[in-house]
């Protein structure tokens, strides 16, 4: 294992709090802890900081006591976010009741303290004591801007009102937020209000104001009402209550009238029906009708929520008209409302484009926000009409209200895109359209053409449940850094410089090649534009001389830059060395090629020759050991090519060496190879042509080069275009490289001045300075992607000469080995560490005493080692033995000694860091993870990325305390907040890194750990530009546990003994059932029988809660489906498969819409009380829906009439038939010709539809008539099916034995049928047939069914049901024993 020198246990890792936070500086002195904090604070930090991203993130709180609050209260180190107070002593929980946290922030750090009530002596009377003296303390302290309060709703009016008096004169607070503790679903004492009414009659601070759990009778309201018409310095108004439309008609009086509110700005109102309260508790059309009126007079509300108010078409179009007056409102939210297709149209009105015209009814409206509606397919060219024209609206926000739209209606929404200039945030989660590798690649095609999109959400789509998320994230984050909105008006042009990639095995003749073409260009060119600098020139003459037959070629070191001019475009060739140390560092330089739509292309050589013998003769190489090297790097520039629809990388494959043979037909010999691997990478890289050629040979080589440069003209042509400013500011540069031929940095305040002589990057006269150092950095970032120089922000300096850098400085770093030695000690040991002053070494080219020439490189000024450190680090290409000790040494992962025998076996032994003494290993946690190219044929895992993934892991959790954070080659093995990881890579080959975890932690803390500080960076990492490998997608799969708990090594942890998070999710949802075990294939090593694992526990709590989410949802619409009512006029066209059933909002809603974010301690037990409270819901409508799709078939399918009058028995089913009931097969697909096929008929007994065991049946031959006639029976009886199925197991009986797992999931809509066709459309839909098809199939199967003995070949009996003993109109054929018993019960009559 890696151990550093006079490092002990740790790479230089700072003390740190055990839940693996960096300990900060010493809590201040204005905020004084009592003892038992202070004694406990030399085993952790009462206060961790963390780095602020987005907003505060709370972290595990520290238990002080009540005095601690008040003094921190009275003298704050920093600001207060916001005081939460969670007072609720009537539940029985001492970390659950009563509590206080404190959440505080500087511009940097946000911290939470957490404070709860305990003592011996505790009751009720004291826990209001002391809530009384914190609403004391915090209404005298300045410092509180935000109060939250979380109370029980039986003694909310005693504390409300303490608050309420407090508050009275008190002007600092800025937000007050009082909810009734949810758990209870009980509203708020109506009194609670009344206070606030009457505080809000004179306070005059607060400007927001959150009422959570509120029944609003008419008599709240007109207190409320009150408050409003003589506050004028309340700005937003938000009520999670039960209201009515009459309520909100009084509350809604102050904005209307002769002197009406116009200081309030927001209003939001959340429909909730609180227990026991009257009514239905929502405004619905007719309130929605009274927000209308006021938005005609008010001028000052900008945004208005409309959440869960049962506000249909009717509600909407009120709200649209007043949209076409209003021209202040910004926002408007309509979530959890039956917002269908035609009140999307109304609201999309007011701002679509009049085509006659020319103008937008509405530009002041930013927002539209429509979460968990449902919204059909027909929408979907609503909202492409209107952003194709739109230029106001900033954000549409369609969360799980586009679930039913396919690919072909996402790819018309990003096609509107592409010149939509206006539109920052785009939500599409939840969209079942959010599918494929076309929608993928339109999306990040549309994020280069379309920069200016900030936000895309796709969480909850089959893109993001295949990992696909990661890549459009790094690709939105790259966008974010170029803040477009201060490039506005900056001249663009098209590029004129590119970049040629030359890539090959080693003695491919990549080096030849290259001089060979810089030979040309100089004859060719005249002095003036030969190459961009003297120095270049003459290394190009000088090399020009070896072009001598027989003359052996040293070996590339890293990589080296050359760049000539042909036809006023610069290209600079970049020959890559095809040795495997340098790999490690190729796919940092080598741009993510459709990131930015970068100018370059790819040449691809190969060595077609092979010795034989000593004899100075050749032969052609065999086609196998071509197909490799050809694939190899055909998988590299894949991995470093986001996926892509008209940004392909172009690579061109030469075979070198054909003077060999020059009898030989070598464009037919290799022609169907490439081309047989073109069709394989067509999606992924384009492979534009092939050429055989002498690389030594100018005349060889022609061809090729006009064929590149006329290919580089048009990628310049297709790609985006750069700034103006990027060829003025390259002219001034050049001039500054010539004046500094020795300097290959430049420092970011040498650039700066550089770029003020260039007009559109100068900073104008009281322009802010920011906008200006953006523009400088966005020019040096379209500089760096065209290769002319190397910019990474952060550093204070840029790298100039990329040659310098890429050849003579990590070429020779990558050189580096144990055999080189400075005053008899290796420069670099096996470990990969070196030391600062090695560097320096490096720097001079002067590493021993015989000068290798492998290590000559010019004298440069300028460069210091620390620069080299830095640079190296920013590219996680290093990490350091003490972070920011500039003296300490640093680790190269890339240069470690190559692995152990037993490890390039896959034997290496793994043992665990850590050693739990007084803990069974029976008792740990035991879970493993594998991340895997969804893709292995065509993408792997590049030689550097491991290696820059040890040294991010290494940054990411440096400073964690007793960490024995340990690398090998290809492994790490690291301790973090009470887990141990050992993860180890499995090589480029395999494409797939393996995680093991050993944990003392519960489940849910042990899988949100990995998952945020593990899984989810990886995933990032790998999507990252630049670090990582853009084109790989890292599938991840659940390692089998036993794997884990007994360490098997590398090699016994086949692909058998993992399973796709995805494909296991599927497997749950197939089965129909909950307690779904997976069972394990049997291991080569072990001697015993199979074992199975709980779905559920390999899942892991996250992933089981989106398991019964899903499960819940399919239940909820079959459920809607069942309980529609088919109108009389209905015909059997009326449905169509584009217009699918819409089905009302969820019946979660009070439990989706958010009331209150809880502390993040309650996270575990918020995330298990889910998971039960959706096994239940899931449990209650498998056990409704039964019985009720076999009452409501009529519901589902449009049976004719006579069918349905139960002339014949009509729900069919057709199998292949066999000689017993497990060789039988459902048939889902049918089509004339094929054999016969057994006619099979269902019980329709309305307690349950169900198949006869042992039925006879009859024989369907399959001509094309009755092929035709009897495909809606089939469907129809299909569809019964699919619906039994993902009801449960227990439902479907015994068809789940008639199919295949693929094949059932096929039915069950879980998965896409690969057969797009007629012959098996998707049951799961609507089904429809003209009338002239429905009217064929009756009249078959009443033909069909003529003269058969029903009871005999289907054991069904005619019946007519009996309603209180007499016979009703309802008819159905029920087998034997359904039969017998409502004989037996008299609820048939036999017909």
């Amino acid at each position: 294992m890696c151990t550093p020198p006079a490092c002990g246990t740790s790479m230089g890792l700072s003390p740190t709090t055990s839940d693996g936070y960096v300990l900060p500086p010493p809590a201040p002195t204005t905020l004084s802890l009592p003892p038992k904090a202070q004694s406990a604070l030399a085993m952790y930090n009462p206060m961790p900081l963390i780095e602020k991203e987005s907003g505060p993130k709370p972290q595990k709180y520290s238990e002080v006591d009540i005095d601690g609050l008040l003094r921190a209260l009275k003298n704050p180190p920093e600001k207060i976010v916001d005081l939460y107070i969670h007072y609720c002593p009537r539940i029985k929980s001492d970390s659950d009741n009563c509590s206080v946290s404190l959440t505080l922030a500087d511009d940097k750090f946000v911290r939470r303290l957490l404070y709860r009530f305990a003592g011996p002596d505790r009751s009720e009377y004291t826990d209001h004591q002391i809530c009384s003296r914190v609403i004391t303390a915090l209404v005298s302290s300045p410092a509180v801007s935000s109060v939250t309060l979380e109370i029980d709703y039986v003694q909310s009016d005693v504390i409300v009102a303490e608050l309420c008096t407090a508050l009275q004169k008190n002007r600092t607070l800025q937000r007050l937020s009082v909810y009734s503790d949810n758990r209870f679903q009980q509203p708020l004492n109506s009194e609670c209000v009344k206070h606030i009414a009457e505080m809000f009659l004179v306070n005059t601070g607060i400007r927001e104001l959150q009422l959570g759990l509120v029944d609003i009778t008419l008599q709240v309201a007109d207190n409320l009402a009150l408050a409003l018409r003589r506050n004028r310095f309340l700005r937003g108004l938000t009520l999670y209550a039960r209201i009515d439309a009459d309520a909100l008609a009084v509350l809604t009086k102050p904005f209307s009238g002769s002197e009406p509110n116009q200081t309030l700005q927001k209003l939001e109102i959340k429909g909730f029906k609180c227990l026991g309260a009257r009514g239905d508790g929502q405004i619905g059309n007719k309130g929605a009708e009274n927000i209308a009126n006021v938005l005609c007079r008010n001028s000052s509300l900008e945004e208005i929520a409309l959440k869960n108010c049962e506000i249909d078409y009717v509600g909407v179009q009120a709200l649209a008209l007043a949209l076409m007056s209003n021209k202040n409102l910004k926002v408007l939210d309509l979530s959890y409302n039956p917002v269908d297709v035609e009140g999307l149209k109304e609201i999309v009105k007011t701002i679509t484009m009049d085509p006659a015209t020319k103008e937008q009814p509405n530009t002041t409206f930013r927002e539209i926000i429509i979460r968990h509606s449902f919204i059909s397919r027909a929408g979907a060219p609503i909202l492409a009409n209107m952003l194709a024209t739109n230029n106001t609206l900033v954000r549409l926000d369609l969360q799980f209200s586009v679930r039913s739209w396919q690919i072909k209606d996402v790819l018309a929404l990003l096609h509107s895109l592409k010149r939509n200039q206006s539109l920052r945030f785009l939500d599409l989660r939840g969209c079942d359209g959010v599918a494929g590798e076309k929608v993928l690649a339109t999306i990040l095609d549309l994020l280069v053409t379309n920069p200016w999109l900030e936000q895309l959400g796709v969480e909850g789509t089959p893109l993001s449940r295949k990992g696909h998320d990661a890549v459009i994230k790094a690709q939105l984050r790259r966008n974010a850094e170029k803040f477009m909105e201060v490039f506005k008006g900056m001249g663009t042009v098209t590029p004129t410089a590119a970049r040629v990639f030359l890539c090959g095995i080693p003695f491919a003749g990549k080096t030849t090649f290259r001089k060979t073409m810089v030979y040309s260009n100089i004859k060719r060119t005249s002095s003036s534009v030969r190459l961009k600098t003297s120095a270049a020139c003459k290394e190009a003459i000088s090399n020009s001389k070896i072009f001598k037959a027989g003359r052996k070629e040293s070996q590339t070191v890293g990589i080296e830059v050359q760049v000539i001019v042909e036809d006023n475009v610069q290209i600079s060739i970049w020959d890559l060395a095809g040795h495997e140390e340098f790999h490690a560092f190729h796919d940092l330089v080598v741009p993510n090629l459709s990131s930015q739509g970068s100018a370059c292309t790819f040449v691809l050589l190969c060595d077609m020759s092979v010795p034989q013998g000593k004899g100075g003769k050749y032969e052609l190489k065999d086609e196998k050991v071509v197909d490799h090297e050809l694939r190899y790097w055909l998988r590299f520039i894949a991995s470093n090519t986001r996926q892509s629809v008209h940004m392909l990388p172009n690579v061109t494959v030469i075979f070198t060496h054909s003077d060999k043979f020059p009898k030989t037909d070598l464009i037919a010999h290799f022609k169907p190879q490439v081309e047989k691997l073109r069709v394989q990478f067509s999606k992924v890289i384009n492979i534009t042509e092939f050429h055989v050629a002498d690389a030594r040979s100018r005349k060889s080589i022609e061809p090729v080069q006009k064929a590149m440069q006329k290919r580089i003209v048009s990628i310049l042509d297709r790609v985006p275009k750069v700034f103006d400013a990027c060829s003025q500011l390259q002219t001034k540069l050049n001039e500054w490289k010539n004046q500094h031929p020795d300097k290959p940095l430049i420092k970011w305040s040498d650039f700066s001045l550089l770029c003020s002589k260039v007009p559109a990057l100068k900073r104008l006269q009281g322009q802010d300075s920011k906008v200006a150092e953006e523009r400088q950095k966005a020019v040096a970032r379209a500089m760096h992607d065209a290769g002319e120089l190397l910019f990474f922000d952060g550093l204070d300096f840029m790298v100039v000469d990329p040659n310098w850098f890429c050849h003579e400085i990590m070429g020779r770093i990558l050189s580096l080995d144990s055999t080189l030695l400075v005053l008899k000690h290796p420069l670099i040991d096996e470990h990969g560490f070196t030391k600062r002053e090695h560097l320096k070494k490096v720097l001079e080219a002067s590493f021993c005493k015989n000068k290798n020439p492998l290590f000559k490189g010019r004298k440069v000024r300028g460069v210091i080692p620390e620069d080299l450190v830095q640079l190296m680090v920013k590219l996680n290409l290093c990490f350091e033995q003490n972070p920011g000790d500039k003296t300490s040494g640093i680790y190269i992962p890339a240069s470690l000694s190559n692995p152990s025998e037993a490890a390039a076996r896959g034997e290496r032994p793994l043992s665990w860091a850590n050693g739990y003494d007084q803990v069974s290993d029976d008792e740990l946690l035991h879970v493993g993870w594998r991340l895997k190219c969804e893709n292995p044929e065509l993408t792997t895992l590049t030689l550097g990325f491991f290696p820059r993934l040890q040294v991010f892991l290494q940054k990411k959790f440096s400073g964690v305390q007793d960490a024995r954070y340990t690398i090998e080659k290809n492994f790490i093995s690291f301790v973090f907040s009470g887990l141990e990881f050992l993860i180890e890579y499995n090589g480029p080959e395999e494409c797939q890194v393996d995680i093991l975890v050993r944990s003392s932690k519960d489940t849910v803390e042990t899988w949100a750990t990995v998952e945020e500080n593990v899984l989810k960076p990886t995933r990032e990492f790998c999507a990252s530009p630049t670090e990582g490998c853009q084109g790989v997608v890292l599938i991840e799969e659940i390692m089998r546990p036993q794997c884990v708990r007994e360490l098997w090594v590398r090699k016994k942890r086949t692909k058998d003994q993992c399973i796709g998070v995805e494909d296991l999710k599927l497997k749950v949802m197939a089965s129909g059932k909950l307690d779904y075990e997976y069972i394990w294939k049997k291991s080569m090593a072990e001697s015993h029988g199979l074992k199975a694992n709980s779905a559920e526990v390999l899942l892991g709590p996250a992933h089981w809660e989106d398991v019964l989410s899903r499960f819940l949802d399919t239940l909820e619409k079959i459920d809607s489906e069942v309980s529609r009512r088919r109108s009389p006029d209905s015909t059997g066209t009326h449905s169509s498969p584009l217009s699918p059933l819409t089905p009302p909002p969820s019946r979660r809603v009070g439990r989706t819409v958010s009331l209150l974010p809880r502390p993040s301690e309650m996270a575990s037990q918020l995330l298990e009380s889910r998971i039960a409270d959706r096994s239940v819901e899931i449990n209650a409508l498998q056990k409704k829906l039964f019985p009720s799709l076999s009452r409501n078939i009529d519901s589902v399918i449009d049976l004719p009439f006579l069918l349905q009058d139960g002339k014949v028995p009509h729900l069919v089913y057709l199998s292949t038939g066999g000689d017993s009931v497990n060789s039988e097969r459902l048939v889902t697909k049918l089509t004339p010709g094929s054999y016969s096929r057994k006619f099979h008929l269902m019980c329709e007994h309305r307690d349950g539809i169900h198949m006869i065991e042992h039925q006879v049946g009859g024989i369907m031959r399959c001509d094309e008539k009755s092929v035709r006639s009897v495909r809606p029976h089939m469907l129809w009886g299909l569809k019964l099916i699919s619906m039994l199925l993902r009801i449960s197991e227990l439902a479907a009986g015994g068809f789940p034995t008639m199919l295949t797992e693929a094949e059932r999931m096929r039915l069950m809509g879980i998965v896409a049928d690969d057969d797009d066709n007629d012959e098996r459309p998707d049951v799961t839909g609507r089904l429809s047939f003209t009338p002239e098809e429905m009217m064929a199939a009756e009249d078959w199967l009443i033909h069909y069914m003529k003269g058969k003995n029903i009871p005999a070949l289907f054991g069904l009996h005619k019946v007519c049901y009996l309603d209180n003993g007499l016979p009703s109109k309802h008819v159905a054929w029920i087998c034997d024993k359904h039969m017998h018993f409502c004989l037996n019960h008299g609820l048939v009559d036999v017909l």
